[in-house]
């Protein structure tokens, strides 16, 4: 809830020393909340998050892994890397690979040797897997399943945690601290999930018992006789959000869009944008720390916050789709044991997703006519209830130019493999004030008879006049509910305006 006591004033107030941050030395605190639902900051007494938010970079949209369960999470959240490469899809750990892909704590020592960290966390195969094996300098484990049949209770492991980090953060110099939350999405999953919505009372009442936590782990770096000289950087995230009976593990925005923020440091402040993904926090954390990522380790994120970020400019004469071709994210290597991508500056309901070129049974790497392709192609992941993605247009910053006359041009690489019938199409709707629908264009891939059996690409286009009262257009890639293997494949979409 966006309404700051005065105690939050105080001691978030100090959350920014007045020293050059280029000569502080830079530590971190990476917070970690299981079964985060954004909506709940807004609902809840929460001033420690409400104050890192005002005065942070910060997205209620951030996107979690597909699986959108506490073991792919929890491990993406470690490693910065997706699920297909850490090898922890679920809650079994069968096979994972933390021995390639380790913590964010054995990264920096890799790096900084001397570096000095610590953890406190209440599961065990975390523990095993990603914690013990990266040898922090100081580790509190609690188990979950000891302290879980009353959350409320004084016999709390989230508490216990917190409680073993707090004379650490006042007095070691612990370069890179991990915590993370656990119980919260024990209540959430209560009485058959029902408690799992931003408007639950008891929801509402252990979120702000996590953020209460949180605010003493700040109260102690604040306390720190060397803080003047520190530059601290608090990141937060979770592993997924929720629903009310459903709980999670669903691949849809309800369960997979979560909270991130981030304060300190020299980060630019604001809502981030494009939406921020799961693994774009380790990155950001070590280029804090004065880490720059080892090619060989494989990261999958990308550094946040470095300037203001906003939806791109709308002008004449430019492609006005943001990440037409896919490359703000990687690709993954078919649908079958891969995670499935939410496809950065859309909005991605779900099973859109991006394969990489070359991906065994896809499209092999080459160039097309009339455009260059870049590593992977949008492609549909479930056409048994059809996938869809879109973005809205906002046009009234060019409307002046519409008096006179502007055309458009629509244009994408179409496709689809050998045998499948199965379609996309990319769908264009100029809207006006009211969202009322005016112009239409559509592109769409050929059928198996077209392409004679044949796995390919085309370049399609489609041109047309821009209706003069227009104020907004919409752009789908869809496939329709039709069975099958997937829906066809879409690359370098491209939307231009000209007079």
């Amino acid at each position: 809830m966006l309404i700051l006591s005065c105690t939050a004033l105080i001691f978030m107030g100090a959350l920014s020393p007045p020293q050059d941050p280029e000569q502080r030395t830079p530590r971190a605190l990476m917070i970690f909340i299981d079964g985060f639902v954004p909506a709940a900051i807004a609902s809840t007494d929460t001033p420690t998050l409400d104050r890192l938010m005002q005065k942070g970079a910060w997205s209620l949209r951030a996107r979690a892994e597909s699986t959108t369960i506490s073991g792919s999470g929890w491990s993406t959240f470690h490693t910065g890397v997706h699920w297909d490469k850490h090898g922890i899809p679920d809650n079994n750990f069968a096979t994972p690979k933390t021995d390639k892909y380790p913590s964010i704590l054995k990264l920096l020592k890799q790096k900084q040797p001397d570096a000095v960290t610590a953890c406190a966390q209440s599961w065990k195969p975390i523990q095993k897997f990603l914690v013990a094996p990266a040898e922090p300098s100081h580790s509190g484990f609690y188990d979950y399943y000891q302290f879980n049949k009353d959350y409320f209770d004084e016999r709390s492991c989230d508490d216990l945690c917190v409680t073993y980090l707090q004379p650490l953060l006042g007095r070691e110099p612990l370069d890179l601290t991990i915590m993370m939350f656990g119980e919260l999405d024990g209540v959430g999953h209560l009485d058959g999930n029902r408690h799992y919505h931003a408007g639950d009372p008891d929801y509402q009442r252990m979120l702000h018992m996590v953020d209460t936590r949180l605010g003493r782990l700040i109260a102690s770096i604040e306390s720190r006789p060397s803080y003047a000289s520190e530059d601290w950087l608090i990141a937060i995230t979770a592993d997924h959000a929720g629903s009310q009976r459903g709980g999670h593990g669903r691949n849809i925005p309800e369960h997979r869009e979560m909270p991130m923020i981030l304060s300190g440091g020299t980060l630019v402040p604001g809502e981030i944008w494009p939406p921020p993904s799961a693994v774009d926090l380790v990155p950001t954390v070590l280029s804090h720390l004065g880490i720059k990522p080892d090619p060989a380790w494989g990261l999958d994120g990308r550094t946040l916050a470095t300037s203001a970020t906003k939806k791109p400019i709308t002008a004449i004469g430019i492609n006005l789709i943001y990440n037409g071709g896919g490359e703000e994210d990687r690709p993954f290597n078919g649908f079958v044991g891969q995670p499935d991508a939410s496809i950065a500056g859309w909005e991605d309901p779900g099973w859109m997703s991006l394969i990489a070129y070359g991906a065994e049974g896809f499209l092999p790497v080459f160039n097309y006519p009339n455009a260059s392709v870049g590593r992977g192609f949008f492609a549909a992941n479930d056409t048994k209830n059809g996938a869809r993605m879109e973005q809205t247009i906002d046009l009234t910053p060019i409307k002046d130019a519409f008096i006179q006359g502007c055309n458009f041009k629509l244009s994408a690489l179409l496709g689809n493999r050998g045998p499948d019938g199965d379609s996309l199409r990319v769908h264009l709707t100029f809207l006006n004030d009211r969202e009322e629908r005016l112009e239409t264009a559509e592109l769409q891939t050929l059928t198996k008879g077209q392409r004679r059996g044949a796995t390919c690409m085309r370049y399609a286009q489609a041109l047309g006049l821009v209706p003069p009262d227009a104020v907004s257009v919409r752009v789908t890639v869809e496939t329709p509910r039709r069975g099958g293997t997937h829906g066809g494949f879409a690359d370098n979409i491209v939307l231009i305006l000209q007079n």
